[in-house]
């Protein structure tokens, strides 16, 4: 985890809500349209790293 704590905080934020934004949109596309197992994989994926990259927005690098 440690090469995600060199990215600096304000590009971890900004990164970490727009891949949030963009999970939340791709579950809109999965709810509507029937994309399978990778359309379901790759909605998890961007949430999964959206929300530690914002989560991680505080902590520094030692």
């Amino acid at each position: 985890m440690s090469f995600i704590l060199k990215i600096p905080s304000k590009t971890r934020l900004i990164l970490g809500l727009s891949l949030t934004v963009l999970g939340i949109l791709s579950l809109f596309i999965l709810d509507n349209y029937d994309t399978g197992f990778l359309g379901g994989f790759l909605s998890g994926i961007l949430l999964g790293t959206g929300i530690g990259l914002v989560i991680t927005y505080k902590q520094k690098a030692n």
